[in-house]
């Protein structure tokens, strides 16, 4: 048969000869020769030659993109980041809390009580197209980051950039993710003397916590003399954290069927946890039906000042007949999900100036270090914490090991024995 042979899909024609046009530019162009119908691609110059190296350069960098949502090169870094959410909207895998932490650092909140200056992923990075999004680019960024104290945050963005970027290397818009030519973080050293300060601070602060929620002034912070009375909840809050190792957000999602302290050995099940779901449009914290992690799934057996914390806060509920819909043993004053951000506040009171390094992680990895060291075996502190053995070693047991006692020997030695 005779007539024109088709164009091998994924080539280009011969470009048109410049064109001088009525404005005094000179116009040229190609078509593209995809899967799908040709493409036409288009230059404007200011004299012949300039319209056809203005052409070659599109022609060089050129993907063809399939489908509705084309990343190319030249799409945004914030457009790019709307991709990722996408994404892992329609990825089971992700829970609604873990879409919400990538969104808080990602998009400018629009809440007016929220500084606008805030550093996040739109306002820094997101008007850089992909090709602009060097390692240098962001290492620069990420650096800056580091610069201004913010190195957790700097963790989060390398993260959600590393994520974004291989977006943009699955549909072919670059060839390798950038992110990974930025530098590691350097590891902080921290003072060899551990936590052994840290870990003999409880009953002390136990005490001073008692003192607070009387009303009673303390480091920091003055008497009560008018206004809601100060919440005793910290208290029992503090005695469950301390005999548990729970996670703060697993003791506000605790539930009163998951606890029973009247039994032969007490216990509590950890069966939940709260997340925080604003960017999906419910407004605030939902409990979410299963803990952190896989590990999270526990049953923990209680000593006895949180089986009489759990006590005095059930007998509290009894007393008080507050609303309590979801059967929390720690509900908000309205009978809804308490707010970890509010309790923050509280804390902080709470703990004066005297214990101002103590947040409720304190206590926790507080926990995993007393049965670490009381029995030598990690695995049953990890356990204890709902974590792996690796995690519980290298974020929570935080004393130094007490060496085999060599005295023995050593005596010897210095004696010429």
């Amino acid at each position: 048969m005779g007539g024109r042979l088709p164009k091998p899909v994924g080539t280009f024609g011969v470009p048109t000869k410049p064109k001088k046009q009525k404005n005094g530019r000179w116009r040229t162009t190609v078509r593209y020769y995809g899967s799908g119908a040709p493409h036409q691609i288009e230059r404007m110059g200011r004299s012949a030659d300039d319209a056809s190296n203005r052409l070659a350069e599109p022609m060089r960098d050129y993907r063809e993109q399939l489908g509705h949502g084309r990343i190319t090169r030249n799409t945004s870094l914030s457009e790019l980041a709307t991709e990722l959410l996408r994404e892992m909207g329609q990825d089971d895998n992700y829970t609604e809390g873990n879409i919400e932490d990538y969104r808080r650092e990602i998009v400018v909140s629009t809440d007016p009580r929220a500084n606008s200056a805030t550093i996040k992923i739109d306002n820094s990075l997101g008007r850089l197209q992909i090709w602009q999004a060097t390692p240098g680019e962001l290492d620069r960024h990420l650096k800056r980051l580091v610069a201004l104290g913010l190195r957790r945050k700097a963790k989060q963005h390398k993260i959600i950039l590393r994520a974004m970027m291989q977006i943009a290397v699955r549909h072919g818009a670059i060839d390798t993710n950038p992110v990974d030519g930025v530098s590691a973080f350097t590891r902080r050293r921290v003072q060899a003397r551990g936590k052994i300060q840290d870990q003999n601070a409880l009953p002390a602060f136990r005490s001073q916590i008692r003192a607070w929620a009387r009303g009673e002034a303390i480091p920091g912070t003055p008497a009560y003399t008018s206004g809601p009375a100060r919440d005793w909840s910290v208290v029992w809050i503090v005695d469950v954290i301390t005999g548990t190792g729970m996670r703060p957000h697993e003791v506000f999602a605790l539930l009163l069927d998951d606890i029973d302290i009247d039994a032969s050995d007490p216990y509590l099940d950890i069966t939940g946890t709260l997340v925080e779901t604003k960017g999906a449009g419910t407004g605030g914290w939902v409990r979410k039906p299963a803990p952190k992690s896989d590990n999270g799934w526990r049953r923990i057996l209680l000593p006895e000042h949180t089986v009489e914390a759990i006590r005095e806060a059930c007998k509290d509920l009894e007393v008080t007949a507050c609303p309590n819909p979801r059967g929390l043993l720690f509900p908000a004053r309205n009978g809804s999900l308490r707010n970890p951000n509010n309790f923050g506040r509280t804390w902080r009171a709470a703990r004066g100036e005297n214990f101002a390094w103590v947040t409720p992680r304190t206590f926790r990895k507080g926990a995993a270090t007393a049965v670490d060291h009381a029995y030598g075996d990690p695995e049953r502190a990890a356990r204890q914490l709902g974590n792996t053995r690796a995690v519980a070693k290298a974020h929570y047991i935080d004393i130094p090991e007490t060496v085999p006692d060599n005295r023995e020997v050593l005596e010897r030695w210095a004696r010429g024995q």
